[in-house]
Protein backbone atom coordinates (compact mmCIF):
# COMPACT_ATOMS: atom_id res chain seq x y z
CA UNK A 1 0.00 0.00 0.00
CA UNK A 2 1.52 3.46 -0.77
CA UNK A 3 -0.16 6.32 1.60
CA UNK A 4 0.98 10.19 0.00
CA UNK A 5 0.66 12.65 2.65
CA UNK A 6 0.26 16.64 0.94
CA UNK A 7 -0.59 20.07 1.37
CA UNK A 8 0.54 23.43 1.56
CA UNK A 9 3.78 24.55 2.77
CA UNK A 10 3.94 24.35 6.64
CA UNK A 11 0.22 22.60 7.01
CA UNK A 12 1.86 19.88 9.40
CA UNK A 13 2.25 17.62 6.30
CA UNK A 14 6.16 16.30 6.95
CA UNK A 15 4.97 15.96 11.41
CA UNK A 16 2.38 13.71 10.52
CA UNK A 17 4.15 11.85 7.51
CA UNK A 18 6.61 11.42 10.57
CA UNK A 19 3.86 9.86 13.40
CA UNK A 20 2.15 7.89 10.65
CA UNK A 21 5.40 6.10 9.57
CA UNK A 22 6.17 5.39 13.39
CA UNK A 23 2.39 4.03 14.05
CA UNK A 24 2.39 1.89 10.64
CA UNK A 25 6.12 0.70 10.90
CA UNK A 26 6.26 2.00 7.51
CA UNK A 27 9.40 3.45 5.58
CA UNK A 28 8.82 6.95 4.56
CA UNK A 29 9.92 8.74 0.97
CA UNK A 30 10.95 11.87 1.79
CA UNK A 31 10.42 14.63 -0.41
CA UNK A 32 14.07 15.73 -0.35
CA UNK A 33 17.17 14.53 1.36
CA UNK A 34 17.87 17.69 4.22
CA UNK A 35 21.43 17.86 3.07
CA UNK A 36 20.41 18.08 -0.71
CA UNK A 37 22.61 21.09 -1.54
CA UNK A 38 20.98 21.52 -5.29
CA UNK A 39 17.56 21.11 -3.71
CA UNK A 40 17.89 24.06 -0.97
CA UNK A 41 20.24 25.87 -3.45
CA UNK A 42 17.42 26.23 -5.93
CA UNK A 43 14.82 26.84 -3.25
CA UNK A 44 16.79 29.69 -1.57
CA UNK A 45 17.43 31.37 -5.49
CA UNK A 46 13.03 30.61 -5.97
CA UNK A 47 12.46 32.76 -2.51
CA UNK A 48 15.01 35.08 -3.38
CA UNK A 49 13.30 35.49 -7.12
CA UNK A 50 16.41 35.34 -8.85
CA UNK A 51 15.80 34.90 -12.64
CA UNK A 52 15.75 31.87 -14.51
CA UNK A 53 15.61 29.51 -11.76
CA UNK A 54 12.23 28.39 -12.06
CA UNK A 55 12.21 25.67 -14.61
CA UNK A 56 15.26 24.04 -13.55
CA UNK A 57 13.82 23.71 -9.90
CA UNK A 58 10.36 22.35 -11.23
CA UNK A 59 12.49 19.73 -13.73
CA UNK A 60 14.65 18.68 -10.59
CA UNK A 61 11.52 18.11 -8.13
CA UNK A 62 9.98 15.58 -10.60
CA UNK A 63 13.12 13.97 -11.85
CA UNK A 64 14.32 13.18 -8.61
CA UNK A 65 11.11 12.33 -7.41
CA UNK A 66 10.90 9.56 -9.62
CA UNK A 67 14.74 8.44 -8.66
CA UNK A 68 13.90 8.35 -4.87
CA UNK A 69 10.61 6.35 -5.65
CA UNK A 70 12.59 3.64 -7.22
CA UNK A 71 14.13 2.66 -3.87
CA UNK A 72 10.28 1.93 -2.21
CA UNK A 73 8.40 -1.04 -2.96
CA UNK A 74 5.73 -2.55 -0.93
CA UNK A 75 4.27 -0.70 1.86
CA UNK A 76 5.55 2.37 2.30
CA UNK A 77 4.70 6.46 2.76
CA UNK A 78 5.46 9.63 0.66
CA UNK A 79 5.79 13.28 2.22
CA UNK A 80 4.37 15.17 -1.01
CA UNK A 81 3.59 13.29 -3.94
CA UNK A 82 4.31 14.29 -7.64
CA UNK A 83 1.16 15.84 -8.32
CA UNK A 84 1.69 18.37 -6.07
CA UNK A 85 4.94 19.44 -7.92
CA UNK A 86 2.75 20.02 -10.85
CA UNK A 87 1.04 22.78 -8.53
CA UNK A 88 3.99 24.57 -8.01
CA UNK A 89 5.21 24.45 -11.53
CA UNK A 90 1.79 26.24 -11.98
CA UNK A 91 2.73 28.81 -10.37
CA UNK A 92 6.36 29.44 -11.21
CA UNK A 93 5.93 29.49 -14.77
CA UNK A 94 2.98 31.23 -14.99
CA UNK A 95 4.39 34.00 -16.52
CA UNK A 96 5.94 31.57 -19.20
CA UNK A 97 3.36 29.96 -21.04
CA UNK A 98 5.03 27.78 -23.87
CA UNK A 99 7.69 26.69 -20.78
CA UNK A 100 4.82 25.76 -18.67
CA UNK A 101 3.32 23.77 -21.54
CA UNK A 102 6.58 21.74 -22.29
CA UNK A 103 6.17 21.06 -18.75
CA UNK A 104 2.98 19.79 -18.74
CA UNK A 105 3.94 17.19 -21.36
CA UNK A 106 7.06 16.44 -19.25
CA UNK A 107 5.02 16.22 -16.23
CA UNK A 108 2.77 13.77 -17.59
CA UNK A 109 5.04 11.45 -18.74
CA UNK A 110 6.64 11.06 -15.10
CA UNK A 111 3.21 10.32 -13.86
CA UNK A 112 2.78 7.41 -15.81
CA UNK A 113 6.03 5.85 -14.66
CA UNK A 114 5.26 6.21 -10.82
CA UNK A 115 3.26 3.76 -8.41
CA UNK A 116 -0.18 5.78 -7.86
CA UNK A 117 -1.36 6.12 -4.30
CA UNK A 118 -3.93 3.72 -2.94
CA UNK A 119 -4.69 6.71 -0.51
CA UNK A 120 -3.79 10.45 -0.93
CA UNK A 121 -4.20 12.65 2.41
CA UNK A 122 -4.45 16.57 1.58
CA UNK A 123 -3.90 18.53 4.50
CA UNK A 124 -5.74 21.65 3.90
CA UNK A 125 -4.77 24.94 6.10
CA UNK A 126 -6.38 28.72 6.03
CA UNK A 127 -4.59 31.87 6.13
CA UNK A 128 -3.63 32.41 9.91
CA UNK A 129 -2.56 29.43 10.51
CA UNK A 130 -0.32 29.22 7.96
CA UNK A 131 1.69 32.23 8.45
CA UNK A 132 1.65 31.35 12.30
CA UNK A 133 3.06 28.10 11.72
CA UNK A 134 5.76 29.55 8.89
CA UNK A 135 7.12 31.83 11.71
CA UNK A 136 6.94 28.83 14.10
CA UNK A 137 8.98 26.19 11.84
CA UNK A 138 11.91 29.25 11.72
CA UNK A 139 12.91 28.27 8.18
CA UNK A 140 15.55 30.98 7.69
CA UNK A 141 14.64 31.58 3.62
CA UNK A 142 11.13 31.41 4.07
CA UNK A 143 11.30 33.93 7.30
CA UNK A 144 13.74 36.11 5.83
CA UNK A 145 11.62 36.27 2.23
CA UNK A 146 8.31 36.07 3.06
CA UNK A 147 6.62 39.63 2.73
CA UNK A 148 8.41 39.92 -0.65
CA UNK A 149 6.92 36.27 -1.17
CA UNK A 150 3.08 36.93 0.10
CA UNK A 151 1.40 36.97 -3.02
CA UNK A 152 3.34 33.94 -4.34
CA UNK A 153 1.90 31.94 -0.84
CA UNK A 154 -1.25 33.61 -1.01
CA UNK A 155 -2.27 32.44 -4.71
CA UNK A 156 -0.94 29.19 -3.92
CA UNK A 157 -2.88 28.37 -0.80
CA UNK A 158 -5.90 29.34 -2.67
CA UNK A 159 -5.28 26.69 -5.44
CA UNK A 160 -3.83 24.35 -3.34
CA UNK A 161 -6.31 21.85 -1.94
CA UNK A 162 -8.56 22.67 -4.92
CA UNK A 163 -6.15 21.79 -7.72
CA UNK A 164 -4.13 18.80 -6.18
CA UNK A 165 -7.87 16.99 -5.49
CA UNK A 166 -8.54 18.33 -9.18
CA UNK A 167 -4.74 16.13 -10.30
CA UNK A 168 -6.00 13.57 -8.30
CA UNK A 169 -9.52 13.23 -9.77
CA UNK A 170 -7.77 13.37 -13.05
CA UNK A 171 -5.00 10.45 -12.42
CA UNK A 172 -7.51 8.43 -10.38
CA UNK A 173 -6.26 8.82 -6.91
CA UNK A 174 -8.37 8.29 -4.20
CA UNK A 175 -8.10 11.17 -1.72
CA UNK A 176 -9.17 12.56 1.22
CA UNK A 177 -9.05 16.29 2.74
CA UNK A 178 -7.95 16.91 6.22
CA UNK A 179 -8.52 20.35 7.69
CA UNK A 180 -5.62 20.76 10.25
CA UNK A 181 -6.90 24.29 10.82
CA UNK A 182 -7.21 24.70 14.78
CA UNK A 183 -6.86 21.28 15.40
CA UNK A 184 -3.35 20.00 17.50
CA UNK A 185 -0.78 17.53 16.04
CA UNK A 186 -2.50 14.19 17.67
CA UNK A 187 -5.86 15.28 16.22
CA UNK A 188 -4.75 15.67 12.64
CA UNK A 189 -3.32 12.21 13.35
CA UNK A 190 -6.05 10.43 14.65
CA UNK A 191 -8.26 11.50 11.69
CA UNK A 192 -5.54 10.65 9.01
CA UNK A 193 -5.35 6.83 10.83
CA UNK A 194 -8.89 6.69 10.51
CA UNK A 195 -8.81 7.24 6.81
CA UNK A 196 -6.51 4.86 6.54
CA UNK A 197 -8.02 1.99 7.94
CA UNK A 198 -11.32 2.85 6.02
CA UNK A 199 -8.97 2.96 2.76
CA UNK A 200 -7.24 -0.62 3.65
CA UNK A 201 -10.99 -2.46 4.39
CA UNK A 202 -11.78 -1.48 1.44
CA UNK A 203 -9.17 -2.22 -0.83
CA UNK A 204 -9.28 -6.18 1.44
CA UNK A 205 -13.12 -5.85 -0.11
CA UNK A 206 -11.68 -5.53 -3.66
CA UNK A 207 -9.59 -8.02 -3.46
CA UNK A 208 -11.99 -10.62 -1.69
CA UNK A 209 -14.46 -9.52 -5.16
CA UNK A 210 -11.59 -11.04 -7.16
CA UNK A 211 -11.26 -13.95 -5.52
Amino acid sequence: MKISVGGMIASGKSTLVKRLGDALDLPVMEEFEKDDEVFNTLLKWLYEQKENVEMLLQIYFIHNHWLNQQKYAGNFIVDRDLVEHWLFAQHNLKSMPTIMNMYNGVFHSYMNQIIKPNIYLILDVDWKNFEERVMTRGREQEIENFEKNKPYFSSLLDDYVVKIAAQCSIYDIPYVIINTSGKTEDEVFEEALLHIKKSQKLASYELEDLV
